[in-house]
């Protein structure tokens, strides 16, 4: 079976979405799915240079397409991520594939290439990412609304399938009232093999530390955290804590967010890690007592996922999506975004999470989120709608 993932840009700089499709891609092809990606050379503000323009390539052992992705200075209009030589490619090699799983909305690759499948006669999967939650619509309202209207509500409504990553995305693009058939498939998470089930590690001192690590963008609400944290300083100044803050954004808003904790007078308690990967990243993940996501909106929350696979609990607001499962898998805590609340969550956690919060965790992730049991699903999706 010959399926073509696409998707705007495979950087990490972008999020959970655009890392999780090369983890997804590859789960299937271990499934014998012949699944490949198309994408643009998107690399956040910047372009890639590392990807080759034009002809296939491996990533992580997932066979890459890449087409130049449109830079103009307008900021606006290079998030759109016009690719003019992406849908050329399309319409000459689109009908050899069987069926087309799209991965975003509002954006020039996504929404071209559902007119285009449905001009050739493909069925289509939309993935979408969360851009159909409440928050998310909000943001740039005027133009969704039109694009919706003008294009987005038909490219869905057309779709053979709808994918959503949880339950509480579905509910919310429920909203909508779209008639394609709908699916709830979680993200997976690959497991870091160089940590064992006897390898939950009590505190290496008693200094708590919290980790954000995260896209750094204003829906993740660090100014929150940094807030509740300033507060728990307030109440006790004693407390032993670090925050780690590991991730990468807008200089404007990183410059906002270090002036934050200058006048907090936090900055010998806040550190920032930079923009991680691969081993940098579990470590990161594995020395931390707790993973704080005080985010806005997320339709699913990859990071809190690894953060399980680490071995580490997080500490959610209620709009990641999978914090009630896993609150109620005491494999973690749930905490408001307000202030207080939020504040008092932390210092109730001061002290670190017991080791079988931590063996509750990485039990969650192995179980419930395992690539292997996700492309199976997706196979089967697959199979149902495939010409």
């Amino acid at each position: 079976m010959r399926v073509l993932h696409l998707i705007p840009s495979i950087s990490p700089l972008r999020g959970g979405p655009s890392v999780a499709v090369l983890s997804m891609v590859s789960a299937l092809r271990e499934q014998g799915v012949d699944a490949r990606i198309i994408t643009t050379n998107d690399h956040g503000p910047g372009i890639d240079t590392t990807l080759p323009i034009g002809r296939w390539t491996h990533r992580h052992g997932v066979p890459v397409l890449a087409f130049s992705r449109w830079s103009p200075p307008l900021r606006t209009v290079r998030e759109f991520g016009i690719s003019p030589a992406l849908n050329c490619w399309l319409a000459k090699h689109l009908k050899s594939y069987q069926l087309l799983h799209i991965h975003a909305l509002f954006s020039w690759p996504s929404t071209t290439a559902m007119l285009q499948a449905r001009l050739a006669g493909i069925p289509y999967i939309v993935r979408t990412i969360g851009q159909l939650n409440h928050w998310s619509l909000r943001q740039s309202a005027g133009r969704k609304q039109v694009m919706l209207a003008l294009v987005e509500r038909n490219n869905l409504a057309c779709a053979s399938a709808l994918h959503f990553t949880s339950a509480d995305e579905l509910e919310q693009a429920s909203a909508l009232g779209l008639s394609s058939p709908k699916y709830v498939i979680p993200l997976g998470v690959e497991m870091p093999a160089e940590l064992s089930c006897d390898d939950y590690h009590a505190p290496a001192s008693s200094c708590t530390t919290f980790l954000f690590l995260s896209r750094i963008h204003p829906k993740k609400q660090l100014e929150r955290l940094l807030s509740a944290l300033f507060l728990l300083e307030q109440r006790c100044p004693n407390a032993n804590w670090q925050l780690q803050i590991a991730g990468d954004g807008q200089p404007a808003y990183l410059a906002a967010l270090k002036s934050q904790i200058e006048q907090y007078g936090l900055t010998s308690r806040c550190h920032w890690l930079g923009f991680l990967v691969g081993n940098a990243k579990w470590e990161a993940f594995h020395n931390a007592d707790w993973f704080v996501l005080p985010s806005a909106s997320e339709n699913f929350g990859i990071a809190a996922i690894e953060a399980l696979a680490a071995g580490t609990p997080p500490i959610l607001s209620p709009d990641v999506a999978v914090a009630s499962t896993i609150a109620e898998g005491s494999a973690g805590l749930m905490a408001s975004t307000e202030i207080e609340e939020l504040s008092n969550v932390l210092e109730q956690a001061l002290g670190g999470p017991s080791r079988a919060m931590r063996v509750a965790a990485r039990t969650m992730a192995t179980t419930q989120y395992s690539w292997p049991a996700i492309a199976a699903q997706l196979h089967h999706i697959y199979v149902g709608v495939a010409r």
